[in-house]
């Protein structure tokens, strides 16, 4: 069997795998594709041969660094992808504007602006435009990332459409400050006035009314104070109020200083992630330090009224856990323990919290903290040592069942399959799936759960050996 691995440069010093591929040619085009992103340093291909006897040969196929990065993108972050857009909507609806907070995020927080204000606003439009040469920087990042996902043969055409879109959206910005619009008083003003509006400007009107009052504030606590108050109205009950609302909490969930001063006093990386997936549960209790405004939020989350801001939370929490940033920077020798702590936070016997995304994040973290060993280890081993670390068989299936539907898992083929099979094979008593601390009704019903979604696992896979496994 023959699979090749795209590995990606953690801290200029150990290799991880990002990705696997079924062929030598889409290998290569996905550690191309990393580098022009500019997340990594340095990628690599490497084709994995396993012989008959169940040992592997490993050959480097391919390896390249990053280019220095021109000095016009130096204001940009590096993202990934960006959400495709082909009308004027489109480009200022909600993942749209979390992919610009992500985009122009040293930008937005030198000025102190969301993207919502940045998108709805003439004078800031402008101040953004006159940012030397930002505005075409951007432009044809997202381009370019727009056509790789759509298969276009080059960026020229998406392009010209955002161009155009930033034309149109400027245009409208300054009709509406030709107006002279007065800052709204509260929510309900804002709203009614959205309303008076033409069908096809509500939105619009309602975001540029809002972001007058949230230009005012030009710290984000204070923004976030605002939009808390407003969440409170009784015209904040309208369902198209929440869904605006949301995503200017979603807005506020990107600056990384704004997370830093709500979360209060965290002892280390690990603690305040696990205090951000609390927050996003509705669960969290302030930590030392932390503003007021903290717990209103937290009953907002309870209330199930922010899913997008939920989202945006977990997006951050997984790229950092899958990320190479010290869990324990203060103290080195905690790293271990504190990726156990994580661990055992987001995967229980009933989910992994953050779902394949997250499971594809703790095995590229648990391959740098778990492997102890030089050089380079592939997902299947990596998944092995993150597997072996969790404390119950319920639990390890949980993680093998929900990293099976991950980017990386599905590419991983028979040796997934493999594992679940061995998971299950070892698994032969109930003390090994469930411990015996447990009450016995708890125990049986742990067993239930994992027998269903084994079940369920024989459906959703789509390639014949590791659902021929699950059904064994």
């Amino acid at each position: 069997h023959t699979s090749f691995e795209i590995q990606v440069l953690a801290d200029n010093k150990r290799w991880v795998v990002a990705e696997m591929a079924g062929d030598e040619g889409q290998a290569r085009l996905f550690a191309d594709n990393l580098l022009q992103t500019g997340n990594h340093s340095a990628v690599r291909v490497i084709r994995d041969f396993e012989r008959l006897d169940g040992t592997h040969a490993e050959t480097v196929l391919m390896e390249k660094k990053a280019p220095e990065k021109a000095p016009a993108e130096a204001g940009l972050s590096a993202i990934a992808e960006a959400p495709p857009c082909a009308t004027l909507e489109e480009c200022t609806a909600l993942p749209a504007r979390i992919m610009v907070g992500r985009l122009l995020r040293k930008y937005l927080d030198e000025v102190q602006v969301t993207p919502t204000e940045l998108l709805h606003n003439a004078k800031e439009m402008k101040r953004f435009g006159d940012k030397g040469t930002l505005l075409f920087s951007a432009i044809d990042r997202v381009a370019g990332l727009q056509a790789r996902a759509a298969g276009e043969e080059g960026p020229a055409q998406r392009k010209a459409f955002l161009e155009s879109a930033w034309e149109q959206l400027g245009r409208r910005a300054r009709d509406f400050a030709a107006a002279k619009p007065k800052t709204p008083a509260s929510l309900g003003e804002a709203v009614e006035r959205a309303e008076a509006a033409p069908a096809e400007a509500r939105l619009f009107t309602l975001r540029a009314l809002l972001g007058l009052a949230l230009i005012e504030r030009r710290n984000w606590v204070g923004k976030l104070e605002l939009v808390v108050q407003w969440a409170v109205e009784p015209a904040a009950e309208a369902p198209w109020v929440v869904a605006e609302l949301d995503g200017l909490f979603a807005d506020l969930g990107l600056p990384a200083q704004l997370i830093q001063d709500l979360l209060g006093f965290q002892s280390n990386l690990a603690c305040a992630l696990g205090q951000i997936v609390d927050l996003a549960e509705g669960r969290a209790t302030p930590a030392k330090g932390a503003p007021p405004v903290f717990t209103d939020l937290v009953a907002l989350f309870a209330a199930g009224r922010l899913p997008a801001t939920r989202d945006v939370l977990m997006g951050r929490v997984i790229r950092e856990v899958g990320g190479s940033n010290p869990l324990s920077r203060n103290d080195p020798t905690q790293e271990f323990e504190m990726f156990n702590r994580l661990l055992t936070r987001l995967v229980s016997a009933e989910r992994v919290t953050g779902g394949p995304p997250m499971a594809e994040a703790l095995v590229q973290r648990g391959a740098r903290v778990l492997y102890t060993g030089t050089g380079s280890i592939n997902a299947a081993e990596a998944l092995r040592l993150l597997v072996n670390a969790l404390p119950d068989g319920c639990v390890r299936l949980r993680l093998l069942l929900t990293f099976a539907q991950s980017t990386l898992g599905q590419a991983m083929g028979p040796a997934l399959g493999q594992a679940l099979a061995a998971h299950v094979d070892r698994s032969t008593h109930i003390d090994q799936w469930i411990a015996v601390r447990h009450s016995p009704r708890d125990r049986m019903a742990a067993l239930k759960t994992a027998n269903a979604a084994l079940r369920v696992a024989c459906l959703l896979y789509t390639s014949p050996s590791p659902r021929d496994y699950c059904a064994h």
